[in-house]
């Protein structure tokens, strides 16, 4: 099963995880990584590595899901990246979160980080779009 690891700015990551669970129950491979302004690079780097070390002990591969591009949890998450081992999706979302554990079993890590890539953006919805219609 490939693992998660959800990285974010302040507890972000910890919350979605946690808020995950409340809905769907525990899931297995996932760890969060939170990052603060007093936290330095090589800090970071060792939580990251620990983090997909964890979650990836499957041999699957591991996703990790950043807040934003360009931030430092995804900087840092690109230093990891590893052609079928390691990949980085950012922009996440709980909607993401909730389907990566449904959908991960049985899927490899590209394959699985497209469709929660296309699946977090058809997630975003605006009311009174719907509402008009």
């Amino acid at each position: 099963m490939v693992g998660l690891v959800i990285a974010t700015h302040c507890g972000l990551a910890g919350e979605l995880v946690k808020t995950a669970e409340m809905i769907i129950g525990s899931m297995p491979l996932v760890a969060a990584v939170s990052i603060t302004r007093e936290d330095g690079p090589e800090e970071i780097r060792q939580r990251f590595r620990r983090a997909i070390d964890e979650v990836g002990q499957d041999g699957d591969g591991v996703l990790v899901l950043t807040d934003m591009f360009g931030g430092t949890p995804s900087n840092i998450g690109f230093s990891f990246l590893d052609q079928g081992l390691v990949d980085v999706l950012s922009g996440v979302n709980l909607p993401m979160v909730l389907r990566a554990s449904q959908e991960r079993k049985g899927r490899c890590l590209g394959e699985l980080a497209l469709l929660l890539r296309d699946y977090g953006q058809h997630s975003i919805l605006l009311a009174s779009d719907i509402l008009d219609k």
